[in-house]
């Protein structure tokens, strides 16, 4: 069976007999990389996506792998397009190849006093503003050798980009659930679901609100997206089997954007305490919401493959004596051994 692949950047096979096969040490890892992901995200333009690579390098990743082997991996004239049987073959040995490079990486470093790394954290924006700085520079100060690259996204971007290895660790709420659930992961704190309004809104003389007052207003939630991406997942979760009663006005993915919706009085809106700490709230009220399911727990996951990661461990002892973001509460360690 063949891997299928896209044919929205389609590169031009080598010409074989022009260059022999070359040895393998000729076959950069990044190729490699590239390769992988261009048959498993199903294309090369999904492929530039998790990589976070231009279609033009992609292409010529490829290309460069193809003229390196001598071989053509992808059957050009397919619709959509997929790996030849040369592909399919080199597939699990290139997989194979990288996983036990980066096996041996992590043995050769672990023998070193000073842990010399690189490591790829992806987080969403209310934890990237809040808690990521400080984190950062106690990582730098316990391990100055290590180098940290950011990736932000969403929960579904998120998920995606941990489960693919395209990051080695990610911050998200655990819900709605990891689809991978052989993932790896640590729950850090739990945060609130709140109501944000003006502060001239009747509600807002209320120490709580109830789920029947918010579902006689228009609702403004976070992330965007479809119900089945997840768009407004905190929402919905909060109002239980009330959910299909909301008058969901507008979905974001950013708090500023929510908290200047309800202040033009938009609507009211739901989001987690945290995020509201990234942006100005003067002029608003910010109220508990009366609801069993109005909070949500954070994690960090990371897969099996990274549990023996001597970057990702630094990374976990680090978090694990980092002080906790404003407006979370902490929660015991729920983690599986690293």
């Amino acid at each position: 069976m063949t891997h299928p692949a896209s044919d929205d950047d389609v590169v031009d096979p080598p010409e074989h007999g022009t260059a022999a096969p070359r040895e393998a040490m000729s076959v950069q890892t990044a190729w490699l990389r590239t390769f992988l992901a261009v048959v498993d995200r199903g294309g090369f333009a999904t492929a530039t996506r998790s990589l976070h690579l231009s279609q033009s390098r992609v292409s010529a990743h490829i290309a460069s792998l193809e003229h390196a082997l001598g071989v053509t991996l992808f059957d050009r004239k397919a619709r959509p397009i997929c790996t030849t049987e040369a592909g399919q073959l080199f597939y699990g040995h290139a997989q194979a190849a990288l996983h036990e490079l980066q096996r041996g990486i992590d043995a050769a470093r672990s023998t070193m006093d000073q842990l010399v790394a690189h490591l790829t954290v992806a987080s969403y924006p209310s934890v990237s503003s809040t808690y990521l700085p400080r984190l950062l520079q106690m990582l730098r100060t316990d391990y100055p050798g290590l180098t940290v690259e950011l990736w932000e996204g969403t929960a579904a971007t998120l998920e995606e980009a941990v489960a693919s290895g395209a990051v080695d660790i990610a911050f998200r709420p655990t819900l709605p659930k990891m689809r991978d659930l052989g993932l790896y992961h640590r729950t850090i704190w739990q945060e609130d679901i709140v109501a944000v309004m003006r502060d001239t809104d009747p509600l807002a003389s209320q120490p709580t609100v109830g789920i029947e007052a918010i579902l006689n207003r228009p609702l403004i939630g976070n992330p965007s997206g479809s119900e089945e991406d997840g768009g407004g997942f905190d929402l919905r979760r909060m109002l239980g089997e009330h959910a299909a009663r909301a008058d969901i006005a507008y979905l974001t993915d950013h708090p500023t954007t929510l908290v200047a919706l309800v202040r033009s009085a938009f609507g009211v809106g739901v989001i987690n305490q945290l995020a509201l700490h990234t942006t100005s709230t003067e002029g608003l009220a910010v109220r508990p919401i009366d609801s069993p399911t109005a909070h949500r727990d954070v994690a960090l996951f990371w897969t099996r493959r990274r549990s023996g990661n001597a970057a990702v461990c630094a990374f976990l002892h680090a978090q694990e004596h980092a002080p906790l973001p404003p407006g979370v509460r902490p929660l015991p360690p729920q983690t599986r051994p690293v």
